[in-house]
C-alpha cells in the first residue's frame, strides 16, 4: 500500500470539483465502488487506514471520481495545535491503487511514534472560539463565517499568543492573535496562482 505525507495535496486538487451529475465514462470497477453510495465508499476507504480512524474526527468529507479513480477526502479545515504537539487532519485516500495520504500539522515537534489523528475536545473547541471570535472583532483582516468557512485554517498556540496560518484558493494569510487580549498583529498576506495539472481529468463529487 502506498502512503504519501503531503499536507495540502488534496486541498488544491480535490476541491476543484463539478456536480456528480455530469456524464462521465467509469471503468467497471470504479462503477462497482460507486453504486455503493457514499457512506459506504468512506468506510471502505477507513477499512485501509491502519490505525482506527472514525469519520467523526472529521469537520467535511467528500467523495469524488474521475471515472478512473475513486477518491475519499476527509478533512479538518480548523485545526488547532497545542504547544509541542503534531497530529494528523487530514486524510485521503485512492481506492483503486490504495494510496493513502496523511495531512500532519506540526507546532515545535517532529513527527513520530506519538503522532494521531486530532480529536476535537472541549479545551480546543474553547481555544478555536476564542480565536474566531478575535477574528470577527477586529478591523486588521476579514471577519469568518465559520458556517460557510472552506479554506484551510491553521491555529498554533504558544506561551502568549497564537500563530494563524489561513489558505484560501489564492492567498495565504498569517497574523498573531494576543491570548489575552485578543489583540491581532504581524498581519501578513501572500498571493499565488492556483496550482494546475495539465492532463488530469476533471472530478465529480459524488454526494
Amino acid at each position: 500500500m502506498k502512503i504519501v505525507n503531503l499536507f495540502l495535496f488534496f486541498y488544491f486538487i480535490l476541491n476543484f470539483t463539478t456536480s456528480f451529475s455530469q456524464n462521465i465514462n467509469m471503468t467497471k470497477e470504479v462503477d462497482e465502488i460507486i453504486v455503493q453510495g457514499k457512506d459506504s465508499i468512506v468506510q471502505l476507504a477507513l477499512n485501509l487506514v491502519d490505525e482506527h480512524v472514525d469519520v467523526q474526527y472529521f469537520s467535511k468529507v467528500k467523495v469524488m471520481t474521475d471515472g478512473s479513480k475513486v477518491y475519499v477526502s476527509l478533512r479538518n479545515l480548523i485545526k488547532y495545535l497545542p504547544m509541542n504537539t503534531c497530529f494528523y487532519f487530514d486524510l485521503s485516500v485512492e481506492l483503486i491503487e490504495k494510496t493513502i495520504s496523511y495531512g500532519l500539522v506540526v507546532n515545535g515537534k517532529e513527527e513520530g511514534s506519538s503522532t494521531t489523528f486530532y480529536r476535537k475536545t472541549p479545551e480546543s473547541t474553547k481555544r478555536i472560539q476564542f480565536v474566531i471570535d478575535a477574528i470577527n472583532k477586529s478591523d486588521e483582516i476579514s471577519s469568518i463565517n465559520i458556517e460557510a468557512f472552506d479554506d484551510d485554517m491553521i491555529i498554533r498556540e504558544f506561551e502568549k499568543y497564537y500563530v494563524i496560518n489561513v489558505f484560501s484558493d489564492y492567498q495565504e494569510s498569517s497574523y498573531k492573535i494576543d491570548k489575552l487580549s485578543g489583540e491581532i498583529y504581524d498581519v501578513e498576506h501572500a498571493h499565488f496562482e492556483p496550482l494546475t495539472f495539465e492532463g488530469e481529468s476533471e472530478m465529480v463529487e459524488v454526494k
